[in-house]
């Protein structure tokens, strides 16, 4: 062992040999040119390739999951690089493993690949750096013969991290985490990844140590290390990153070579700015959300979305809390659930903020601020990929402003049929005659509903079916507080609807036999012996006498009892 200063306990005789700044060297100049032989590759089939090969392809589920093992085996392979430090020697079974991550991380670089059309641009991101740059390293410790357990797998890290930003722009965690807290857990990511790379890169350049030309020609080497550190480990580095990053500095640990010098330096000014982009990133973030100046994304899991402008968005009045509560009930399937986005020129008031601070505002609501006629307002919304799109009135508002509010709500669906011409409409006014004035702003009349023809459908289903204005009124007050809360100059209809609520339910007494059984299964078995539908089904007082399916029942949903 003539060749090094000293031996290390921590080393073998093999691994002198393999830390050595050739083998690495050599090992980054064939990562480096996998990379470039891929931009080659790419750049020649776009300069020949004819338009009539290109196709419009879409990311799929199958991204989705290239997406989540990407992760996986990007993690695999730091895992696989502190195996390596703790051997300090060229393994098999650990480079059998890598092989087989390199198939997925080529597989997945082709299909990036592919999506675009081999496209030049996709093959110079940093996703496809970090895939083709893998692989050749890979390939260079399978053929190469000149192994070294300094493999720079340990760069997987910030793969990971960009496929998390993926997942994030996918909207796949949008089902169990808001936004905040997809944020929050994006800059703990990132600072876990980047502190796990700094440190990994400290340990390369102190067992490496600093890299001089070789002078003596019994030595067959280009490169020599000079003071090297053989004791050591990536747990030193972690913690010495660590400290350093967070300004505490113990100074117990500093960098013995003059290029980790040079690293550490590089490595304390980004890690600054890293940090303070984050935090400054968090709190834009959280204030998009409050004022509604933020960006809709839909979930991979989400069907549709809608769109809900008008009055009754700006007041957050009962009658759009009622709206989301039925269009986001739990007795619809989760796949079927949409995403609903609430526009309103001004700020939100107390009445939205506490539909977007509730259960069912933090998991399907999000609230936009713009106008119909802002195409940056649309955008934000995604409204061109909208399924539907409701523009109702507030039905709560004073009647002698009720001219007004239906003015409002047919000038915001005009100018949202203008901008969006294939989007459907469905408008609710407050007056009967309002509906003359839709047609005159080019509003198809069988897209309106007003509050009037709600009440004469009321008031005839109540004359064929005793009991439907309870149900009604009931499924209406739920949320709407106590009733001398009510403006004493609301529409006579609201003053109707919780009249009725002082009056008894008839019905008929379903029997025993539908003790336990669903609510759907019963009205089907219902109609099917007895010609009738099955409208509600009021639960005995000692159930809490509430009317399903509007209640729940012995803590069942739907459940008779």
């Amino acid at each position: 062992m003539a060749d090094y200063e000293y031996d290390s306990a921590r080393m073998k005789d093999a691994s002198y040999v393999e830390a050595s700044w050739d083998r690495f060297l050599f090992q980054q100049v064939c990562g480096l040119g996998g990379f470039f032989t891929v931009l080659i590759l790419t750049r020649l089939w776009t300069s020949f390739s004819h338009t009539r090969f290109l196709k419009r392809r879409h990311k799929s589920r199958i991204d989705t999951l290239f997406c989540l093992m990407d992760i996986i085996f990007s993690t695999g392979s730091m895992f696989s690089f502190i195996a390596y430090s703790d051997l300090r020697a060229y393994n098999i079974g650990l480079t059998v493993v890598e092989g087989f991550f390199a198939v997925f991380y080529l597989a997945a670089m082709m299909r990036r690949l592919w999506l675009k059309n081999f496209d030049y641009g996709v093959a110079i991101t940093f996703s496809n750096f970090f895939d083709s740059y893998s692989v050749a390293v890979i390939l260079y410790q399978i053929f190469s013969g000149m192994p070294t357990f300094l493999t720079p797998l340990f760069m997987r890290s910030m793969a990971a991290l960009i496929r998390y930003e993926e997942m994030l722009e996918l909207g796949l965690l949008n089902d169990w985490f808001g936004e905040v807290r997809q944020r929050l857990g994006l800059s703990a990511l990132r600072f876990i990844c980047i502190t796990y790379f700094f440190a990994c890169c400290g340990f390369c350049i102190e067992i490496l140590g600093d890299i001089d030309i070789n002078k003596d020609d019994a030595v067959d080497r280009i490169f020599v290390s000079v003071n090297p550190d053989y004791e050591q480990t990536i747990l030193k580095q972690l913690y010495y990153v660590v400290v350093t990053l967070s300004t505490v500095g113990y100074g117990d640990i500093s960098p013995d070579t003059t290029i980790h010098q040079i690293f550490a330096m590089i490595m304390i000014v980004s890690g600054v700015l890293i940090a303070s982009s984050e935090v400054s990133a968090i709190m834009a973030l959280k204030d998009s959300i409050d004022t509604g100046t933020g960006q809709y994304r839909r979930s991979r899991f989400r069907n549709s979305h809608i769109i809900v402008l008008g009055g009754a968005v700006t007041s957050g009045s009962a009658t759009l809390q009622i709206f989301l509560e039925e269009l986001l009930h739990p007795s619809r399937p989760s796949t079927m659930l949409p995403d609903v986005v609430l526009m309103s020129e001004e700020a939100p008031g107390n009445g939205l903020r506490r539909i977007l601070a509730s259960p069912l505002g933090r998991q399907h609501v999000r609230f936009i601020r713009g106008s119909p006629m802002d195409q940056s307002a649309l955008a934000r919304a995604d409204a061109a990929n909208a399924d539907m799109s409701f523009i109702m009135g507030d039905l709560s508002c004073l009647e002698h402003l009720a001219h007004a509010e239906d003015e409002d709500t047919i000038l915001r669906a005009s100018l949202l049929q203008r901008q969006l011409p294939g989007l459907p409409v469905r408008v609710l006014l407050l007056r009967p005659w309002a509906k003359e004035m839709a047609r005159t702003a080019g509003i198809n009349p069988l897209s309106c509903l007003t509050s009037g023809v709600l009440n004469y459908y009321r008031t005839a289903l109540s004359v064929r079916v005793p009991g439907v204005p309870v149900l009604l009124t009931t499924m209406y007050s739920k949320l709407a507080g106590d009733w001398s809360q009510l403006p004493s100059s609301g529409q006579p209809w609201v003053r109707e609807y919780f009249t009725s609520m002082r009056h008894d339910v008839y019905g008929a007494q379903v029997g025993p036999e539908y003790d336990g059984v669903s609510f759907l299964k019963a009205a089907a078995i219902i109609y099917k012996r007895h010609d009738v539908n099955l409208l509600a089904v009021q639960s005995a007082p000692e159930n809490g006498g509430r009317l399903c399916p509007a209640g729940l029942a012995n803590g069942k949903l739907h459940v008779l009892a």
